[in-house]
């Protein structure tokens, strides 16, 4: 029994046909999204995480190269949980000349670490002055059972959590010894 074969070239696909073919179409379709929104979140969170890796290298950096450069730096807690970090630190230039450098953490909001540098010593500014000050990275926290900063002797270590949004946040810890001895006549502190 042979079953007749109809070469009519007007014959179309059967309802059953583009039925079939219409649901893998919906499945690839909703395959390639899902990958494609899986992929724009995981960018997301990379862009997040490096942005809050970064800054937070960079303020660590930046405390860590002063202090290192400094004769001498005072670390107080004037409030709560802030802190005021203080250092007589030289230039970088051809000649030597010296210069005061201040951080202040906030931990009002999300937290806040500002920065100023004088050529006169800096005090504890009030929070209407501290607003004059340079902001170097908000969604800063210390990590569990730490302060921001920490002293021991000439040495002072850096260590908070850089916060990533709804991402976990990145540690950053960081330590720094002034080269205590060196002269000059400038006051800081």
């Amino acid at each position: 029994m042979f079953l007749e074969q109809d070469d009519d070239p007007e014959r179309g696909y059967t309802l059953v046909e583009l039925i079939v073919y219409s649901s893998l179409l919906i499945v690839v379709v909703a395959v390639v999204a899902g990958l494609f929104v899986s992929g724009l979140t995981a960018t997301e969170r990379v862009q997040t995480v490096t942005a809050a890796t970064t800054s937070g290298q960079v303020v660590a950096d930046s405390i860590e190269t002063n202090v290192r450069n400094s004769t001498d730096f005072l670390l107080t807690t004037p409030a709560g949980t802030d802190q005021f970090l203080v250092a007589r630190t030289v230039n970088r230039d051809s000649t030597l000349s010296w210069h005061c450098v201040a951080w202040y953490y906030s931990a009002a909001g999300n937290g806040s670490i500002y920065s100023k540098r004088s050529s006169v010593a800096i005090l504890l500014p009030t929070p209407i002055e501290l607003q004059d000050w340079t902001l170097v990275q908000e969604g800063i926290a210390p990590v569990a059972g730490t302060n921001i900063f920490s002293a021991s002797g000439q040495q002072l270590t850096v260590n908070f959590a850089s916060l990533a949004g709804d991402h976990p946040s990145v540690v950053i810890s960081s330590s720094a010894t002034s080269r205590a001895g060196a002269s000059g006549g400038l006051t800081c502190f």
